[in-house]
């Protein structure tokens, strides 16, 4: 969906989206960075080898997926774009419900406390 929003892009359209530097290194190849510029690294992927800090843990990550695809839908009003991020979030909140029942039923199951 990235690529297919910016593969007719002009030099300026990515300078005017202060992109330039990102044309000037990787033209209109994807190049994975968060909205800072920071590159995508696998540093912040967590386990700890503790199922139930990993598991809240994913939950977490799910709801700050499904928070940055609201953030993505609010910019625009593109029913193309839309339909895809709404499908996205929609992805995150069905991973949440269901990590959410594995929580619940060990919780049930070994009578854990919190």
């Amino acid at each position: 969906m990235i690529y297919q929003l910016g593969d007719e892009a002009t030099i300026k359209d990515f300078e005017d989206a202060n992109l330039g530097g990102h044309y000037t290194q990787h033209n209109h190849a994807l190049f994975l960075n968060d909205a800072n510029g920071v590159p995508f690294t696998t540093s912040y992927i967590e386990a700890t080898g503790d199922f139930w800090a990993d598991l809240e843990s994913n939950m977490a990550a799910e709801q700050r997926a499904r928070t940055v695809y609201e953030h993505l839908m609010n910019q625009t009003d593109d029913p193309d774009v839309l339909a895809p991020l709404a499908f996205l979030r929609q992805r995150e909140v069905i991973h949440y419900m269901r990590f959410k029942e594995l929580r619940d039923y060990y919780l049930e199951k070994y009578k854990k406390n919190n």
